[in-house]
This record gives structure tokens, sequence and C-alpha cells, in this order.
């Protein structure tokens, strides 16, 4: 023990150990504070973000921002003075704001211990506007091409189909459309339930960013099919009705049916036929009967796969139909018009069909047309092509109609009239010399009249003479109005 407290380096750690004592008991006992050394720093930060609140955002469009983020100077003791920015906020308070453009203060929140030295900037300005919703319909459009030998069909929005659309009042105008675009590329089977992305678009086809959309997207399906076309039915009859009988009509269940294969098949087909065999039936009836279909030779699948026709027969009839009016086409604008044959410009026809549908008839229900297309000044004789209603027929139908017409030069009077036109059997014969009297008669009876024109009547003969009085003379035939090999009754 006298060892240890003889050694040198026991003594020294002893006598710091008395030190410390003495300098706390001091300390303690006068109750005088340290006052400890403080180093005050400054901080610049930049780009903090302007927090928007109390903002109603249901009923209003607040305006981007500009500028939307200021610079901050604070100060501090090193220790408060975070290097987390996020402890730094500024924020604009538009709790009650209503439309307008208004100017305001911004707010400032720092961590503990840290002052604000400067802020830039400290008030901004906002615009505020009211919104407008309005629902509108959905349209989906399709992009891309499918597989080999397919064809998108229309897309098909599932759910009701519209959109609730919110815009500024100043923008509500101008909204076109909600639209949404589904890519069907490569498709060889249909696509189902592809939620797709909605846009709002203006009247200049521009989306429009400031639209809020409920909901924003939609479940789409697009079927997808083997390439076909419609095409129409073409009826065809074959074979001959008893005699006496006529068709009245034939008409099918369906106007057209849809054929599918190639796109180069396809530009190649306008109808599909269906033939109905017009021996089958005798007699007056009305048949229901059902047609198959199968594809055209190098078609894959027509749709439907039959069809029912109903034919109807009727007895036939025949109708006088008098006065169409000719309709003359391709008439040279510098040439005038005159009809010589038939004089009136009209013709009567007599039809041949059911009964039924002749009675229903008139003469606006035929068309006369001749074709002038070529011809210059003169006289020419030019078909008459008569166009009649369904199932209705000329009784004759291998005669050829024609009309005689003059053209001239537009102002110059025409050169013929159609009382010149005379056959030669329409020459008047000489007037036979007189009969001789016979006793009990002042004259002899009347004279024959004179024979009509041409295809016309004779004239009627005279009246006999009473004793005493001279006989009528007989009325000459009015000429007769030639219609092509149709029968025509002078006028008497």
């Amino acid at each position: 023990m006298d060892k240890w407290i003889n050694h040198n380096n026991f003594a020294k750690v002893l006598a710091l150990i008395i030190s410390v004592i003495l300098w706390a008991m001091v300390h303690i006992d006068s109750g005088t504070p340290v006052a400890p050394t403080t180093v005050i720093n400054s901080k610049v930060i930049d780009n903090v973000k302007i927090q928007v609140t109390g903002f109603d955002s249901e009923k209003y469009v607040l305006y981007d921002l500009e500028p939307d983020k200021v610079r901050l100077e604070v100060r501090g003791k090193r220790t408060d003075l975070t290097t987390n920015f996020s402890d730094y906020k500024v924020k604009l308070n538009l709790k009650d704001i209503g439309p307008g453009t208004i100017t305001l203060p911004l707010t400032h929140e720092l961590p503990p211990g840290v002052e604000l030295v400067s802020m830039e900037p400290s008030i901004i300005k906002v615009t505020i506007e009211a919104k407008q919703t309005k629902e509108v319909p959905v349209t989906i459009v399709t992009k891309g091409s499918p597989g080999e030998g397919m064809q998108a069909g229309i897309p098909v929005v599932e759910g009701a189909g519209t959109v609730r659309v919110t815009l500024p009042e100043s923008e509500i105008g101008e909204l076109q459309k909600v639209q949404g675009t589904v890519d069907v590329g490569g498709l060889t089977a249909p696509l189902k339930g592809k939620s797709v992305k909605l846009n709002a678009y203006d009247k200049q086809g521009k989306v429009m960013k400031n639209a809020e959309l409920t909901p924003d997207s939609v479940d789409v399906s697009v079927p997808i099919n083997k390439l076909y076309k419609n095409v129409p039915l073409e009826i065809k009859e074959i074979g001959e009705l008893p005699a006496g009988y006529v068709l009245a009509s034939v008409n099918a269940n369906v106007e057209g049916v849809a054929i599918y294969g190639s796109k180069e098949m396809l530009e190649g087909i306008s109808s599909y036929p269906v033939t109905v065999d017009l021996s089958q039936f005798q007699g007056t009836t009305e048949t229901r009967y059902k047609v198959d279909l199968t594809p055209p030779d190098g078609f894959e699948k027509i749709e439907p796969s039959s069809v029912e026709v109903t034919v109807k027969i009727e007895p036939a009839g025949q109708r006088l139909l008098e006065n169409v009016p000719i309709t003359l086409l391709n008439v040279n604008d510098t040439l005038t018009e005159k009809f010589l044959q038939p004089a009136n410009a009209k013709v009567s026809l007599t039809v041949y069909g059911a009964k039924e549908l002749l009675n229903k008839l008139t003469a606006e229900d035929l068309t006369a047309t001749a074709d002038l297309s070529g011809l210059g000044q003169g006289i020419h004789t030019v078909p008459v092509i008569v166009k009649l209603p369904q199932f209705v027929q000329l009784s004759e139908p291998g005669k050829s109609l024609t009309a005689k017409i003059e053209l001239l030069p537009k102002g110059k009077p025409a050169t013929t009239t159609p009382e010149e036109e005379k056959s030669p059997d329409s020459e008047t014969p000489e007037t036979p010399p007189p009969a001789e009297e016979q006793p009990g008669q002042n004259s002899s009876g009347g004279g024959a009249g004179n024979p009509g024109g041409t295809n016309g009547s004779g004239g009627e003969t005279g009246n006999t003479g009473t004793p005493g009085n001279s006989g009528n003379a007989g009325s000459s035939g009015n000429a007769g109005i030639s219609q092509n090999g149709d029968k025509t009754e002078a006028d008497s």
C-alpha cells in the first residue's frame, strides 16, 4: 500500500479527482448557470411548391397558378435548420373564395426554432371559375386491321353508354364529343370487356384538358367477323303459269342476305338470285314456301340460310290506258321539237296483268320516252320505250311503238303539219255524177261520205232525200292517227 501511495502517477490522479470535486462544489453552491455559445445561420430554400387549401374543387375550377413555387430565406441555429425540405411549407387558403380573379397573401409553416427572413412572391393572383356538368354519349372508334379475312364489327359499350363531363362555364359550349379508341390490329376473335380510356374533344378535335369525366373509362366489346357483304335478293321467275293466270306479286320475307368471303370475291357480287318456278302453281292461289340458300361458288357462308317466298296468282285481264304522255330525252338545246304522229304527244296502251293490279293503274303509273340523242334538223321516226309497273306488260309486247317528230332551229315554224301527212289512201275521190231523178223525188239521195284519213274509218253515208228535198251530204271521215301498229279508233 505504501508503495502505491508513494507512486507518482497515483498522486496525479488523486489530485485531478480532488480538483473536479472542488469545482463542482463551488458552482453548485453559487447557482450561477453557464451560458452556452449560440451560432445563428441563414438558409435559402428555392422552389417551395404552393399548397392550395380550402378550395371547393367540386364546384369550381382553379386555373394554373403562376408561379406555383416560391423562394424562402430563413434563419436559425444550425441544429434547427433541417435539410428536409418538406418541413418548409407555403400555403394558399381559398376557403369561401368564389368565382373571379383575386390577389391573395401566401402563408408559411417552418420547423421549430426557424424564422422567416423573406418569401418571394408573398402574394399571388388566382382565377376561379364555376363548373358545369353535361351528360354525353360515348363514341368508340377502332384502329388497326383485324387478321387476314376478318372484319371488325361495331364496338359495343357496356353499361349506359354515357358519361358526365364537367368543364368550366366558358368551355362547356365547345364540347363536341367523348371518344375512346380500341386497337383491333391482328385480332381473329371477338374482343370482350376491354377497358378503354376516354377523352373529351372540342369542336376543333382537340383534347379538352380541363374536362373531368365520370367515369373516365368504359368497358368495350368488339365483334370480329369474317368479311361479308349485304346484297339484295333478286327473284327470278322460270316456267309458265296456266293459261289465263298471271303473277300478282312475288315477295320474300327478307330484302337481302349477308355473304361471307374474301375481299376480292365480295367486290364482284351485287345481288343473290332466288328462282321461282311458276309451272308448279295451278289456278288462283297465294303460296308461301321455304327456299334454302347456299353460298355461291367461292364464298364461305350466307345468312340467313333460308328465306320464305310468297307467290300470289290472279286471273289475267286487259285494260286500255289512254293519253300516256311521251317524254322526249336528250333534246338538242338549239332545236325545237314538234310531234307529227301522234300529234298530241300521247299514246294509248293496252296492258295485260292481274285484274287487281290493272284496276289500280293510272296513266301516271306508265312512262313512255323517246330518245333524240344525236338527231339534227329534219323529220325523224324514233322508238317509244314504255316502262310498266312490275307484273304488268303490254298486251302485244312484240309490237314496236314509234313517234314521228320534226326538229327545227329555234324560232323557225314547222314546215309540216299532221294534217298534211296523208297517205295515198286518204285522197278524196272524184264526186260521182248526180243520179237520175226518180218519180216523186226532187233530187237524188245524199252523196257518199268521204273516206277517212290514214287508218281512219270512212265517212257516213248521206241520208236518203225525201220526196221534194235533196239528201244531206255524207260527212267526211277524220284522219286516223297512226300509233305504230296499235289499233286506233278514228274520230267519226
